[in-house]
């Protein structure tokens, strides 16, 4: 049995969020900004942004741990991204409102790219660790991507290969010196009488 108040109507009702707020629940893409910018959320749905995202991190990009050494992925998958960009675009919102993607880089944000990432624990990808000639650390020092592995064939392939060569191109003396080496043990094995 539901509770009403004095005007009839249940509690549930009376007690509904109204506002931005209910406005922002509704809305993926105003629940993205609430959450996300607060200093971005419009008063109501109707209102437009006015400045670029305003978040101290960009929840699209994967964030680097530094007491752990990890990274950890995105907040946001790619698809749930590229939904709100698509609803940012129908909205007519500007491109700024939101973070900028990993996958697209605009022109504007790879100029200023550098001076953002020095002092910044989110570096998305090695190609940034690249550009900006960021040192890295054990077995990648040095490198420019990542290393090739492989089998322990595949890496000791080429070794073999020129061992081998050099084995073939010695392979006539070793038999011949083998044949006279077994032959001078024939002879010497011989006894001198035939009985």
């Amino acid at each position: 049995m539901s509770r009403s108040l004095a005007s009839g109507r249940p509690v549930f009702k009376a007690l509904r969020p109204c506002g931005a707020k209910a406005a922002a629940r509704q809305d993926p893409l105003l629940s993205f900004l609430a959450r996300e910018s607060p200093s971005t959320v419009p008063a109501s749905p109707s209102d437009l942004p006015l400045g670029p995202f305003a978040s101290t991190s960009n929840p699209f990009a994967p964030t680097k741990l530094p007491e752990a050494n990890s990274w950890t992925p995105p907040k946001y998958s790619i698809r749930r991204q590229k939904v709100l960009r698509k609803l940012a675009k129908e909205a007519l919102w500007p491109e700024d409102a939101l973070p900028p993607s990993v996958d697209k880089v605009t022109p504007e944000a790879a100029t200023r790219a550098p001076q953002l990432y020095r002092a910044s624990p989110h570096i998305p990808a090695t190609r940034v660790l690249d550009e900006l000639e960021l040192q890295k650390k054990g077995p990648y020092a040095g490198r420019k991507g990542a290393a090739f592995k492989g089998k322990i064939w595949e890496r000791k392939f080429e070794a073999r290969q020129t061992e081998l060569k050099k084995a073939l191109e010695l392979a006539d003396d070793k038999a011949a010196a083998w044949k006279k080496a077994k032959a001078e043990e024939r002879s010497k094995s011989k006894p001198a009488l035939p009985f």
